[in-house]
């Protein structure tokens, strides 16, 4: 009901850490927050989790244009009524109780319908999901953000799934829960699964890197940037809109666009009327749709920074001197070994965010014989780590944690870059408390590095407090000057 109290998904689970701690959307419980995932963020991260995610979405969507195309309209119904609102994740818009407003029942035949009369699906002019928020009347960000729910349900359970063992979150076991989506097979498919269920209501979590205030491919700026500036060019040049407005007070975007209003609304003042100008101009010069879709994927689409994420889920901010206090103040030993690195891993993800993203913890490799204390997606558009990515394999970030109380040897070193490979990276960095000899840690991780076995920055308490005083550094924030010198020092 509406005006019920707000409760996060920490709260309710006493996991006793802000949102900057976690790598999932710290949502309410009952209500939505006013956010939705978007398949270019997906897209941006370069993981196995978000190949799969990519794949189900593709795999669909062409689906239903295949049947778009081949007049199949009974297909494409069936496919699209399997669609159900996503309450389960508490995104969107809905006022009070989350209620979706997914694809289900009439709502799938009012998209098919949308796509069925749209002259982008029927010349063929979409490709991708995203592509009906730019040309397909009554298709936006909730509506995308509910598809996307929908074709990604497994991977969400899956990280729903890791995320509650890690936080000791209580599952409910054999959950009737579905429609799937099988890409392989084409077909949707229902399950028992373990899921969160708070309240009694089935929660999925949802990874804080793929939420967005809104899509990244917009129909509006299309329209203005895009299509507006190409229309003005070609009156110009007299092959376009004729004489009509050129009677005007010369070719402009704003004469262009009054015209163009006129003719494609008829002074209804629809809101759809700039999708279907979006649609009428590619169907004349496709290569519109694909240089702003191109130009739009060289920007990039950062997650949202921690503070934003926190203001909209009505969560504090972690002050990352607490966070590193946390971590110093941990003894020393192989007792608190686990403390050592979730602390350091709340520390990390909350510095880091949004460079370094989905941290993984204990991840396992080389069929299950070794382990990966932490890993990260290397999102970074700037600063450090994207200058990494540019120049060394760097897509994954391998975080090892040593809370020994003496000193490193070469079976710790051996041990980490034994952890790369071309695909995972092959920078690591290696957080120890700092005992012993530092110039001869930082020897070992030459010689690592000369041998090209790859590239180990070692981190022990003292660097960590210099990270934190750099980050409170205005004109040094978040370009981690002190890493790129540490990496500097393997190099030179």
């Amino acid at each position: 009901m509406e005006g019920e109290a707000n409760v996060r998904v920490s709260e309710f689970y006493n996991l006793n850490k802000s949102q900057s701690e976690l790598d999932f959307v710290d949502v309410d419980i009952v209500n939505d927050v006013e956010l939705y995932i978007d398949p270019s963020a997906i897209a941006h991260l370069s993981s196995p989790w978000a190949d799969s995610c990519i794949a189900s979405i593709q795999s669909f969507f062409q689906r239903v244009l295949d049947a778009i195309g081949d007049s199949n309209d009974e297909g494409a119904i069936s496919l699209l009524a399997e669609l159900r609102e996503p309450n389960e994740t508490h995104l969107g818009q809905s006022s009070g109780r989350s209620q979706g407003s997914g694809l289900g029942d009439k709502l799938a035949e009012k998209f098919w319908e949308s796509l069925s009369n749209s002259r982008a699906a029927r010349s063929g002019l979409l490709e991708d999901l995203e592509d009906t928020a730019l040309l397909v009347e009554g298709v936006d960000k909730d509506r995308i953000s509910d598809i996307t729910t929908n074709l990604i349900r497994a991977q969400l359970v899956e990280f729903t799934q890791e995320t509650a063992e890690y936080h000791g979150i209580e599952l409910t076991p054999d959950v009737a829960y579905g429609p799937f989506w099988d890409p392989l097979k084409g077909e949707w498919y229902q399950k028992y699964t373990n899921l969160p269920t708070p309240n009694g209501e089935r929660l999925l979590l949802v990874p804080k890197a793929i939420a967005r205030r809104g899509l990244h491919l917009s129909a509006s700026e299309f329209y203005r940037h895009t299509v507006l500036n190409y229309l003005v060019i070609q009156e110009r040049a007299e092959r376009s809109l004729g004489a009509v407005i050129r009677s005007r007070r010369g070719v402009t975007k704003t004469s262009v666009n009054e015209v163009l209003k006129e003719q494609f609304d008829a002074g209804r003042h629809n809101p759809g009327v700039e999708k279907r100008i979006n649609t009428w101009a590619t169907q004349q010069n496709p290569e519109l749709l694909r240089g702003y879709k191109e130009e739009k994927a060289a920007t990039g689409n950062p997650p949202l920074p921690n503070e934003d994420l926190a203001e909209r889920v009505g969560s504090d901010t972690s002050r990352l001197r607490d966070l590193l206090e946390d971590v110093l103040r941990t003894p020393a030993g192989r007792d608190d070994a686990d403390a050592y690195e979730r602390r350091i891993e709340s520390f990390l993800s909350a510095l880091f965010y949004p460079h370094l993203v989905f941290p993984r913890r204990q991840k396992k490799i080389h069929d299950g014989r070794k382990r990966i204390d932490i890993s990260y997606t290397n999102a970074a558009t700037h600063g450090f780590f994207y200058w990494l990515a540019m120049h060394y394999p760097a897509a994954h970030i391998v975080v090892e944690c040593k809370n020994y109380g003496k000193e490193l040897r070469n079976p710790e070193f051996d041990q980490l870059q034994g952890r790369f490979s071309p695909s995972r990276g092959k920078v690591g960095l290696l957080l120890h408390r700092g005992y012993g000899d530092k110039e001869k840690v930082w020897s070992s991780c030459r010689d690592t590095a000369r041998d090209d076995r790859g590239f180990i920055i070692a981190l022990d308490d003292d660097d960590l407090r210099l990270l934190v005083q750099e980050s409170e550094a205005p004109t040094s924030a978040e370009s981690f000057g002190y890493l790129h010198k540490l990496f500097q020092k393997l190099i030179d």
